[in-house]
């Protein structure tokens, strides 16, 4: 008997360092399952190490450098930038002499037999042609020599970005399929060879710290083959992502599931990211049993114009007039009942899709659009087939965009009203079954009793991480954040705006577009908790709703009398007049654009800013059109206005009078 009681207790001690080995969450008892990757890695933080080659290490890492050291306005000489993979000096070279940035009539008969080597010049054309495949490359300093002896530029100048000739690959856009991966978690390392490791996401493509995509193409990590890792740069919390996922699984919607990892590039550290899998074919395995499936549709308003949705399937290879997708377009064309919907389409789950978009304040889920998915499940017992919605990324939720208001109503908050499924639903306030479910949501997880002890659990995990992610380094840099040019507010968050927003602190993010008007964007970030508590108190009173399970909580001290705090930054860039982009330095430059902060043009294919707006050349042609009468801003490089009438800008000063036609401005006689 002493034996059997010394073995159950040795058997209760394994079986609870087995529970926290794996760091089990309870908030998902009631869900449905989750890849083994997320159970291990619960309130437990893995090191994910990626290791590139050593070209593609400079593609990635040189390319974000490069952007910035070779802008005219930020011009640095750096020489990784002129000997990096994407530069071919022998093609730079027959560039530079061919457009003239280096005069061959300045040049010595031996600098003409150098440049013989790797190119040959043609007497017809006086046009210099690089020898295909040559056998001699030039050397950086060969390069420099030619570049001093023909011209008067600096090899720094010759390189910036408006002379184009060794144009640098957009590190934004990087990708490659000769990763390798080892994931650390609790002393162990488990690696892959064989991964596809590419920068991620979509506007956060444009931020110092930018997202990752992994595709594991050696077996999978504990389940999951696709990991995105993404930077949360627009999210001053770090939690709205993680805080969404987790409540729609666990109000019984099919998503995605999310944790955090640290990240590493060839031993360089990232910093912190929200880890999560992606809608792929393992997801959809995983979550509804079938194997191989052809039917995901990723959505996006770039898919055609459809009043429902406007999607094209995951898989490359499959034809965008997938007939399965149009037959299920043709559908909701031509159905008029929920009962004829229903046959076809999982409304429930839409429903309560919509009402949680009000709760969460998901204004970034337009349906059919951005950060939605479409799948269709085949139910081989009925031979039936039914769409669901499924949606992701869900930073700029509970109180992130532009000007969030808790106190709106259902249709206020999520303007839909056009969508066809919005009408055949009678998706309203007034209708029984959204305040029904938003009643159910919110009894289930959305209310005080819940998410304040969930959000408080969440940040005094990630608390260390998010300091070591936001804490600049001895030179003032945060990890894994690349140089740019044009920054963003968003990211000078802090980990004291992490502390205040995770409670009743606002953080606004301004971006100035320039240093002299009023041209700017303000972003707003409301306090997690003053959204939760605020969005839960208007939908209770509002919709007349039974809240009295949260009165203990919300008469609280603590959540009854917060104080609302604020923080902004504001944020001006370098460059020309504070745009951030170089001011144009060519005298034949033409007029591209036009915005508030000015006049543009495109040097080296990126856009320039005419520091004392555009004089287009006084040409005969002008000066003519002029003479005989017609008008004035022919002479200005502007066309005549032909058909508005409305007047921007009465120049009164200079007796001109200015129009907007076809996007661009126009003279009136």
């Amino acid at each position: 008997m002493e034996f059997i009681n010394k073995f159950l207790f040795v058997f209760m001690i394994i079986c609870v360092h087995l529970r926290n080995a794996v760091a089990l969450d309870n908030f998902f008892d009631n869900s449905s399952p989750r890849p083994e990757l997320f159970e291990l890695t619960d309130f437990n933080v893995p090191d994910i190490k990626i290791t590139l080659n050593d070209k593609d290490f400079q593609l990635l890492f040189y390319s974000f450098e490069c952007e910035k050291d070779t802008n005219p306005n930020y011009l640095k000489r750096n020489e990784k930038c002129y000997t990096a993979p994407w530069v071919n000096l022998n093609s730079a070279l027959t560039i530079a002499l061919n457009k003239a940035y280096i005069d061959r009539n300045r040049l010595t008969q031996t600098d003409l037999a150098l440049i013989s080597n790797v190119a040959t010049f043609n007497d017809a054309t006086q046009q210099y042609e690089e020898i295909p495949n040559s056998v001699y490359t030039l050397s950086l300093p060969e390069f420099e020599q030619l570049v001093q002896a023909g011209s008067d530029l600096k090899l720094e100048e010759i390189f910036s970005q408006p002379y184009a000739i060794a144009p640098i690959p957009s590190g934004m856009y990087f990708e490659t399929e000769e990763a390798s991966l080892a994931f650390e978690l609790d002393n162990t390392v488990t690696e892959k060879s064989k991964v596809k490791f590419s920068v991620g996401g979509r506007s956060t493509k444009f931020f110092a710290k930018v997202g990752y995509n992994i595709n594991i193409k050696d077996g999978n990590l504990f389940g999951v083959k696709q990991l995105r890792l993404r930077s949360v740069a627009v999210d001053p919390s770090f939690l709205r992502d993680k805080l969404a996922y987790d409540l729609t699984r666990a109000i019984g919607l099919p998503t995605l599931s999310e944790n955090f990892a640290r990240l590493y590039i060839n031993d360089n550290f990232m910093g912190l990211y929200a880890m999560r899998d992606a809608y792929k074919t393992k997801w959809v395995e995983y979550t509804f049993g079938e194997k191989n499936s052809t039917h995901l549709y990723t959505c996006s308003d770039a898919f055609g114009d459809n009043a429902f949705f406007r999607c094209v399937n995951d898989e490359e290879e499959i034809n965008d007039q997938d007939p399965d997708w149009n037959a299920f377009l043709d559908k909701l064309a031509t159905v008029n009942t929920r009962e004829q919907l229903e046959e076809f389409f999982d409304v429930k789950s839409y429903i309560k899709t919509q009402v949680s978009r009000y709760l969460f304040g998901s204004l970034d889920h337009i349906s059919g659009t951005n950060n939605n998915d479409m799948y269709r499940i085949h139910d081989d017992l009925t031979g039936k087939d039914q769409w669901i919605q499924l949606l992701y990324d869900f930073d700029m939720n509970f109180g992130n965009f532009q000007t969030p208001d808790t106190h709106r109503s259902f249709e206020e908050d999520v303007p839909e009203q056009s969508n066809p499924m919005y009408q055949l639903l009678n998706l309203n306030s007034q209708n029984p079954e959204v305040v029904s479910v938003m009643d159910e949501i919110m009894r289930t997880v959305f209310n005080p009793n819940v998410l304040i002890d969930r959000i408080d659990k969440l940040k005094a995990f990630i608390d260390p991480y998010v300091k070591e992610d936001r804490t600049p380094d001895a030179n003032g840099n945060l990890p894994g954040r690349f140089p740019l040019t044009i920054e963003r507010p968003e990211e000078l968050a802090t980990y004291e705006d992490f502390l205040g927003n995770t409670e009743f602190t606002t953080i606004k993010a301004n971006q100035h577009f320039n240093n002299f008007n009023d041209h700017t964007n303000l972003q707003t970030a409301l306090g997690l908790k003053q959204w939760v508590i605020e969005r839960f108190k208007y939908a209770c009173e509002y919709y007349n709703l039974d809240c009295s399970y949260a009165d203990e909580i919300l008469s609280s001290p603590a959540y009854s009398n917060y104080k609302i705090e604020e923080v902004q930054h504001d944020l001006t860039n370098e460059g020309c007049n504070g745009t951030g982009y170089a001011c144009c330095i060519f005298s034949d430059t033409t007029l591209a654009s036009q915005d508030p902060s000015g006049d543009w043009g495109k040097e080296g294919d990126k856009f320039c800013l005419f520091e004392n707006g555009y004089q287009a050349p006084k040409d005969a042609v002008a000066v003519e059109a002029n003479a005989n009468g017609q008008c004035w801003s022919l002479a200005k490089g502007f066309p005549c206005c032909e058909m508005t009438k409305e007047v921007t800008f009465n120049d009164e000063a200079n007796g001109e009078i200015w129009g907007i036609e076809n996007g661009t401005w126009c003279g009136m006689l």
